[in-house]
Parts: structure tokens; sequence; C-alpha cells
């Protein structure tokens, strides 16, 4: 409704287009011109809610002629069939054409093939997925296609949160700079906050990310339910399109700390800051299926995140925290992220001065309960959680979006 011919004929053609690589089209249109009835298969006639004519479109002319309606040479075939099942005027208007479709013999043999349908319990048109236009491969290559696409191309997905993470990583950097050569009481205090400062805030800072995803999901829900993808090749592609853009935020983001502050470890450092992303990227996608609005999201994200900063061993190291919490200092994926930066700070630095309450980086370590880190563990630790909460993600999308009511 509201195109010009012009457009209406290059929609139908597009969508006969799509009806010949496999897909089933069902088009709902009032006054098609002639050039867009030349492009229907099948053609199906309504009037007050009775069926005045189905069968293929080629034929409708000489059906309409059999039962005495011959329609003009040169006469579009859409007017025709209009003007004889239109009531509010009534100088071609033929009552009883409901009477003889019922009783014809098309009904008759389309009742015939939905009844040999129905026997075989066939409950889709097509033989099997050899006879579908998309198959699983050129589907999720088309979805990674438009992922990158979208990425690139709008700028709150990834490029304002680059500008926000460098642009707070260069003043972390600029605030501790050349922290990395002191060894005094305040540098310690000076690195175990900033550390904390950098796994906490740093990952807290995805929840940025959830309104976009909001965005996508009508999208989302339109397309699977009309059979264009399933949930799992549109996860995994989410999943993959958005490594890059997390690897060149927590690139640029480690380059505007690490060497400003003279911190240790800049590949260790880094490879924390990426897996915690990915991470907090997947907690907040499955956030973004659960809540109904991105408001109540960004509400529930906040509040597990500031539950796992309390309980990741900062405020209170691990043998400190009470036993009824302690759980939560197991699955906050926090904790595993300021454990890596912990250990891969102090664990390098032999001594340190007079007047710290530390002699060296170990003995800070053993006092966080930091000393048997893994850094490999913890990693992979990190990466588990991300794909952990991608799985929930697709789980919930299959059996709560459905975008059936």
């Amino acid at each position: 409704s509201g195109l010009d011919s012009a457009s209406a004929f290059g929609v139908i053609k597009h969508l006969n287009t799509m009806a010949k690589a496999g897909h089933a089209i069902a088009c709902t249109i009032h006054q098609p011109s002639s050039e867009v009835w030349s492009l229907f298969d099948k053609f199906l006639l309504l009037s007050g809610g009775c069926t005045i004519f189905f069968g293929m479109a080629a034929d409708t002319v000489v059906y309409f002629n059999k039962l005495g309606h011959a329609c003009p040479s040169a006469y579009n075939p859409s007017d025709f069939v209009l003007a004889l099942v239109n009531e509010d005027f009534p100088d071609q208007y033929d009552h009883s054409l409901a009477n003889h479709y019922a009783e014809s013999g098309e009904r008759a043999a389309t009742m015939a093939a939905v009844a040999k349908v129905v026997g075989e319990g066939r409950q889709k048109p097509f033989n099997g997925r050899e006879d579908f236009g998309l198959k699983p491969l050129s589907t999720f290559i088309t979805l990674c296609h438009r992922f990158n696409l979208n990425n690139v191309r709008n700028p709150g997905i990834y490029w304002v949160r680059l500008v926000m993470y460098v642009m707070l990583c260069l003043m972390i950097g600029l605030m501790y700079v050349g922290l990395g050569n002191e060894y005094n009481y305040s540098s310690v205090n000076s690195r175990t906050s900033m550390l904390f400062y950098i796994a906490a805030f740093l990952v807290f800072m995805s929840v940025a990310v959830l309104p976009f995803f909001m965005m996508e999901r009508p999208t989302f829900l339109r397309e699977r339910t009309n059979g264009a993808y399933g949930v799992i090749a549109w996860v995994l592609a989410n999943f993959l399109c958005s490594l890059p853009g997390l690897a060149l935020i927590s690139v640029l983001s480690t380059m505007c700390v690490v060497p400003l502050a003279g911190l240790n470890g800049f590949s260790v450092f880094f490879a924390a800051l990426f897996c915690s992303l990915v991470a907090a990227e997947g907690f907040m996608c499955l956030i973004g299926a659960i809540a109904p609005h991105y408001i109540i999201g960004i509400a529930l994200g906040a509040g597990v995140y500031g539950f796992f900063m309390l309980c990741e061993g900062a405020f209170k190291v691990q043998r400190d925290i009470p036993g009824y919490f302690l759980w939560v200092h197991h699955i906050g994926f926090h904790t595993y992220s300021y454990r890596i930066f912990m250990y891969n700070e102090f664990e390098p630095i032999k001594q340190f001065d007079s007047d710290s309450p530390f002699s060296s980086g170990d003995e800070l370590l053993r006092f966080y309960s930091f000393e048997n880190v893994n850094v490999g563990r913890d990693l992979g630790a990190l990466i588990g959680f991300g794909v952990f909460f991608h799985v929930c993600f697709a789980v919930v999308l299959q059996f709560l979006h459905t975008g059936r009511r």
C-alpha cells in the first residue's frame, strides 16, 4: 500500500525471485497492475470471507469464462475479477461465485492435494533441507557479513565505546604515570587501587552494549519467525563478529595504560582485559534476552556486576569473605580478571622499599590469597564464562523468543 506502480512491480519481482529460490511467499495485494499480475504463480480471490477462486493465476480468466464472465481482451485480469466481487458497485457483481467455486473441480483438486499432504504427515511444503534456498553455511556467512557491516557503520556499537575506553585508559595512564618505577608504600596502594579500577570499571562499561542488542531483537524475532535462519547461526555469528571489536578496544586500552604507568606484562594485561570483555559481552547479551526493556537490563546488569566487584577479593581478601558470600567469589568472572591483573603486576617485583608493609610482590599476593594463580587457567575460565553466557543466551532465545504469541 502506498507504492506507485513501478515500485510495486520492483517489490513483487524481488519476491518472485525469492520464491524461485525456494521460499514460500504469501502476498496480499488489493489492485495489482497487469505487469505485477503476470508475476504471480497462484491466485486466491476472497470476498466476504468466502473463497471465490484459488488456483494458478494463468487459469483465472479461463475459469471465469466457463462461468459466463468473459474478460475483455487486453484487459487487466485483476480489475476484471475485482469488479465481479465488488458488492458496493454491483453493475458486474455476481453473488453466486462463492457457490460455484464450492462445487467446482478446482476446489476438489485443491482439497485432494491438501488431504494427500495431511495423509503423508508432511508439515512443511519441502522435501528436506535440499529444497530450501538458503543453506546453513551461506546463512551463517550472510549473517557474519551483516554483523560486520553493522559494527562498522553503527558508531554506537564499538566506536563510541572505543573512544570511551581509550579516553578513560589514557587518563588512568596519566594519573599513574611512572608508577612502575616506584616501590614505596604509596606505590603499593596505587597499584592495587588502579588494578581494581581496571578490572571492575572497564568490565562494568560493557553495559553500554545492551541498548544496541535490544534494538536488534525485533529484527531477529521477525526474521526467525519467517524462517530466515536459526538461533545457533545468529548467536554464533554475533559472537564471532564481536571479537575483532573487543580485541581492538583491548589492545588500544592496554597501550594507553601499561607503557605510561610502567606496568609489567603487556601481553598478559591485554589478554586479561580481552577475555574479561568477552565474558562481560556474553553476560550482557544474556541479560538483554531476559530483560523486557533496556533500562531494566542495565539496572539488572549493574546490580550483578556490583555484587561481583564486592566479592572479587579487593575489598575483602578471599579468606575473610563470609561463607554465605564465598560462592560469589568463585562464580563472578571479575574475580579471575582481578587475580590475573594482580599476579601479572606483583609477581615480578622481588623487593619493595623498607617503608612498605610487604617485602616483595609474592608476600603481597599471599596476603590477597593470590599466591597460587595460574594465568592460563584463569584466562581459560574467563573464556569459559563467555562461551557459557552465549550458550545460555542461545537457549533463552530458542525457547523464550520464538516470535509466536
